[in-house]
């Protein structure tokens, strides 16, 4: 059997090959850091405060939506519970992973809950539902949720420094959304997934324009629809 069928012999094994799988889709979370960046930068906050909240907040969409209630002084009760509205779908996330984890001590659980990404969650289901007693799986996953902190901290901090220097022309907030659906590519194996990657693609690009990264929660939703009615519509084809 080979090292790939039976899954990473070491720790040190698992967690290079986290890094090593989602090394391939950082490219899509520098723009959307710069983006990040330099909208704190736009808030008025320091360096050392948006680093900070950066590091302590560490999902975008949820940062840039919180900026500006910061900026008009809305109630912290009022901004935390919109951050939250905003990234419902890392509890889902968490949902969907915890099974894999339960037999974590609870600073593992804890830390893996921190690394939570779009990109390290996608390719640990992935790799799990291909291989479901993977040894040292929490290890791969936080292998690949440390590469996403990285680029996406390194990122946002360039983007605090650069502040306007950045061209609008360069339309970061749509190569952000492009570098999320090339995530959709290796989870299409049938038609029905299929039709929901296309579905979920084209209208988060339709929605694109939209504030706060709705076009992807759009594109979500179509897709997860798509995919649904999809397989319905299989099933009723006589085998």
């Amino acid at each position: 059997m080979s090292a790939a069928a039976k899954g990473f012999d070491t720790p040190r094994q698992a967690y290079l090959a986290g890094v090593g799988a989602v090394l391939p889709f950082v490219a899509g979370t520098i723009p959307f850091g710069l983006v990040t960046g330099i909208a704190t930068k736009a808030a008025g906050l320091t360096p050392l405060e948006a680093a900070a909240m950066t590091v302590i907040v560490f999902a975008g969409t949820a940062q840039i939506a919180a900026l500006p209630l910061m900026v008009a002084g809305v109630p912290g009760a009022v901004i935390i519970l919109t951050a939250f509205i905003i990234n419902l779908r890392f509890v889902i996330y968490s949902a969907a992973a915890a099974p894999y984890f339960r037999d974590l001590p609870m600073r593992w659980r804890l830390l893996l809950g921190y690394f939570v990404t779009d990109t390290g969650f996608a390719l640990f289901i992935r790799r799990v539902a291909d291989q479901p007693d993977l040894p040292h799986r929490h290890w791969f996953f936080l292998g690949a949720g440390n590469m996403v902190a990285v680029v996406w901290i390194a990122s946002a901090v360039i983007g605090t420094l650069a502040g306007a220097q950045v061209p609008k022309a360069w339309q970061l907030e749509f190569a952000a959304t492009l570098g999320i659906l090339a995530l959709l590519v290796p989870f299409v194996r049938g038609r029905a997934e299929f039709a929901a990657a296309t579905t979920a693609a084209c209208v988060a690009l339709l929605a694109a324009p939209l504030p706060m990264k709705l076009g992807l929660v759009c594109g979500a939703v179509a897709g997860i629809a798509a995919g649904a009615w999809s397989e319905r519509m299989l099933a009723r084809i006589p085998a």
